[in-house]
């Protein structure tokens, strides 16, 4: 599976800057505790399970949304014409997936999402920045949850 590299995302948010989609989601969701899959096993186990994590989440996005690698066990997903309530609904759609899945070698792994929307007059880097937040809110609560920040 094929998905779109950070370079390919942020040119798909600026686009989405650049036409004025006022109604832009962004979910930033890191694999929890990943580190342990290269540390225990191999880097190759920990490939398989990135690689089994993105069909997961690219098979339970809608059509218009887009999914990409965002760092290392992170990924970004855009979701244009987006509410809050869809939002903060396929956020905790996507984290059961996850924790229901069961991956090759690992059997279990876990995801923290940080959701956020666009605001009028926020730089990409703003947006970003507070979907990392938002991330690192729900690691802090312990992980395997959604946080929102506005």
């Amino acid at each position: 599976m094929k998905l779109k590299n950070r370079v390919a995302k942020k040119a798909m948010l600026c686009c989405f800057f650049i036409t004025n989609v006022v109604t832009l989601m962004t979910y930033l969701l890191d694999i929890d505790h990943f580190k342990a899959v290269n540390d225990e096993f191999d880097h190759q186990s920990g490939d398989i399970v990135l690689v089994e994590a993105a069909k997961v989440l690219k098979d339970n996005v809608r059509e218009i949304d887009t999914i990409g690698r965002w760092g290392e066990e992170e990924f970004l997903i855009i979701c244009p014409q987006t509410t809050l309530e869809e939002a903060l609904q396929l956020s905790e759609n996507l984290r059961k997936q996850l924790e229901n899945h069961r991956f090759p070698i690992v059997e279990r792994k876990t995801g923290s999402f940080g959701v956020t929307s666009y605001v009028q007059n926020d730089t990409l880097n703003v947006l970003l920045s507070r979907g990392d937040k938002a991330l690192y809110q729900a690691k802090n609560k312990g992980r395997n949850c959604v946080e929102y920040l506005s």
